[in-house]
This record gives structure tokens, sequence and C-alpha cells, in this order.
């Protein structure tokens, strides 16, 4: 349901509830069912934001100007000053509870976030402290996370969303060569927002807006930690699968039934990760591409985090069919493909079932028994013929019958839908048996 349905609703109940229309249980139930969310959040946000950001660098451009000539404890004094007047603002704004405007929580949280950076690298530099420009990233996102939680900011739960992806993208081996250990550390920075989204009453919905970010955070942090085992395996194509499974599970994230019912646009784990799995899949469709990832499947399985991902893929996936979320599982099934094929490429028929099953990769087979004394049961596939030009085709049937008295049997291209199954294809090593035979004519 749209927002202004919503409001409106929520505007009626209280009159509702007097007049003796709706129960107070009844006004209740739907209050929580059809929450409103904040009036104006994203635009007070940005006016707090670019209010905080202004006051922010006019400080430090006018300390940077006259920073030399400035002793040693007044340095210092300017580093913790702010810090400790943000401080102020924040014990204020607590103190005023519910009274407090969204703006104003908005405003001194990032505030007070910008001075805890500040302070940190001010103090650095006074001291020569060493270190890399991504330990102040880490230790000022661990440091003002709890901003977030505190002042239920948005504005400072994404910067430390942007914070911890910047931070793990540079950790990852690929890019430094030796970094922290992503695979343990990022998921344990992004569950530092979970006591904001969704908070201790699992109510906590992030705005539109904060929801891009925090699904573009989550997935480029995930792709890093899957890119991060390139060194380790010196493998390019188990990162990459690694990558289809970090996609499928942004894109089968669970939802509630409010999630659900929204529209597409307001989903965007669901578009981000369905492009970025979708992409990948295509550029797999191709021979070369499709043998490296099978190649790194190999490679990646024995990996705990691969175990993990796929642990994760199944529990989300089997939640979304229960909740009738069957399109996007059947996008997600794209990175679980590589896992029902064999070494060259092709896929195997996995088991056979006298029950009637469905599924995206299930052809239905008529089966029969035979009078034979070992009781074997014949199978009839749902296609005995491929049609060819006339003029090629008793020279493809030859070349056929010459391969499989070779050992070397042809490779049948199918494509299913809905348990029917369509011939489209015989490929010879490879390539078509029309390409094949032409070459075999010239």
């Amino acid at each position: 349901m749209s927002s202004t349905p919503v409001r409106w609703l929520a505007e009626q109940l209280p009159a509702w509830e007097r007049e003796g229309i709706v129960t107070a249980d009844g006004a209740r139930v739907l209050r929580e069912r059809y929450a409103a969310e904040p009036r104006g959040g994203l635009a007070q946000m940005i006016v707090a934001a670019i209010g905080a950001l202004l006051i922010g660098t006019g400080l430090i451009a006018v300390l940077a100007y006259n920073w030399d000539d400035f002793p040693r404890w007044v340095r210092l004094s300017l580093a913790l000053g702010p810090l400790a007047a943000s401080q102020a603002a924040s014990w204020w704004v607590l103190q005023r509870g519910a009274a407090a405007t969204r703006w104003q929580r908005e405003a001194v949280a990032l505030l007070q976030a910008l001075a805890v950076g500040a302070a940190m690298a001010l103090v650095s530099q006074i001291y020569n402290l060493p270190g890399q420009w991504t330990d102040l990233v880490f230790w000022w996102c661990v440091v003002a996370v709890p901003l977030a939680w505190v002042l239920e900011s948005d504005a400072v739960a994404i910067a430390y969303l942007l914070g911890i992806a910047t931070w793990t993208i540079a950790q990852a081996r690929p890019f430094t060569g030796e970094g922290a250990d992503c695979r343990i550390w990022y998921p344990l920075l992004l569950a530092g927002i979970l006591p904001r989204w969704p908070g201790a009453d699992l109510r906590g919905r992030p705005q539109p807006g904060s929801r891009a970010v925090l699904a573009l955070s989550a997935l480029a942090g995930l792709i890093a930690v899957a890119a991060d085992s390139r060194q380790r395996l010196n493998s390019d194509h188990a990162s990459v699968w690694l990558t289809m499974l970090t996609a499928a599970a942004v894109l089968l994230f669970p939802l509630d039934r409010r999630g659900i019912a929204e529209p597409l646009s307001r989903k965007p784990q669901v578009l981000l990760g369905g492009i970025v799995l979708v992409t990948l899949a295509l550029v797999a469709s191709f021979e070369d591409p499709a043998r490296g990832l099978l190649e790194g499947v190999a490679r990646a399985m024995p990996l705990g985090w691969c175990w993990l991902l796929l642990t994760v893929v199944a529990a989300f996936a089997a939640l979304a069919l229960w909740q009738g979320r069957y399109a996007v599982v059947a996008v997600a099934a794209l990175a679980v493909v590589p896992l029902v094929a064999d070494a060259d490429g092709l896929s195997r028929i996995e088991s056979l079932s006298l029950e009637l099953v469905s599924g995206p990769t299930v052809i239905r087979l008529v089966a029969g028994q035979g009078w034979r004394e070992d009781d074997a049961v014949t199978i009839e596939w749902p296609f005995d013929r491929f049609y060819l030009n006339e003029r090629l085709a008793p020279d493809a049937d030859r070349l056929v019958a010459e391969r499989f008295q070779e050992g070397n049997k042809p490779v049948a291209e199918c494509r299913l839908l809905d348990g029917r199954a369509v011939l489209t294809d015989i490929l010879v090593d490879g390539t078509s048996i029309r390409e094949v035979v032409r070459q075999q004519n010239r």
C-alpha cells in the first residue's frame, strides 16, 4: 500500500475508535500492519546532513589555515573541543526525548560523527601515530556507529555502511596483497547496523533511499569478500562463482508481508542482486567462461566461506518458496547451476522419481517396465529425432553413428520449460552438427 492511504488510515483511526467503529485492539492491529513512514524523513535527513557538513567543513577550513601557528596544547584542544561540544548537543537532544525533531537528531548525530573522525585524525597527526588510512576508517566506523542507534540517525547509518564497504574493498587481497580477513570482519561490521535496522523491536524499516545504500553497501562489501578469495585460491573464476552466490543471497534476502507487497522499485536488494547475478550468468553462457566457472566451482568448494554462502542461499530460498516468491527463486537458481554440471559443462541426470515433481530443471519422461528377467525400466525421452536440411541429414546421420561407435558421443542441447523439453541442437566437440557437416562438405 502506498504511503498516502496509509497516512490517511492513521489519521482516521482515532476518530473511528472514539465512535466505536473499530475496537482499541483492532486499531492497534491496523496501526502495526499499516505503519506509516515518517513524513518528510528523507528531506529532513538531507537538510540536516547538509547543515552539519557545512558547519564541519567551515571549522576544518579555518583550523587548517592556522594549524601550523598553534602550539600542541592548542591543537589538542581544537581537536577535542568540537567533540565535547557535539556530545553536549547530543545530550541535549536526548534529554528532549520525543520532543526533539528528526532534523535535530540527524544534524547532531552527523556532527558528532564528523567530530569523532576529526579528533581521531588530528590526534594521530599531532602525536605522529603510525598506521594506514584504512585503520582510521575502521575505528571511525566502530566508534561512530552507536550514534545511529542512540540518536536513531539514518545519516550516520548510511555513512557507516559506506565506510565499512570502503574499508572492506580496500582490505581485499586483490588490491592490497595483504590485509585483514574480510570474511570474518565484514559480516561482523555489517551486523553493527542491526540495532538501527530492524532495531530491538524488529520493526525498524529504513527509508527507500537508505535501503538502496544498505543493499549497495552489503553487495559491494560481500563481493569484496568474494574477490579476496582470488589471492587465496589463485583463481579468478572461484571469486566469480562466490560473487554469484553473494548476489543470490542478497536477492533472496527475507522480507515480511509488507516488504513482499511493496513494488520492485522499493526493493533495491532484489534489483541490485538480480542485475549482478544475471550479468554474470550471461557472461558464463559462453563456452570459455563457462568452463572457467566450473573450474572455479571446484576450487571454491573447500572454502568454509563457500559453504556458508550455500547454506544461506538454501535457507533464504526455502523461505522464499514458502512465501511464494517464485520469481526471485528462479533468478537465484542461476547461481547454483554450476553445481549440477559435470567437468565438461554438461548437465546430468541427478535423480528419477515416479512421483510428479516440478522445478526449473525437471523433464517429464515416460517410463515402462519390460518383460526381461532383470526387470529393467525403459525411459522414453520427449524427443527422438532432429531435423536438418535434407542435403546435410545423411552426412549428419553417418557422423553421429561413427561417434557412437568410437565412444565419443555427441551432446544434446535442450531447452526446458514447465517440465517440457525441446531438442534445439546436437553438439559435436562443442560445435553444432550443422557447422561440422558444412565444414566437411566444403
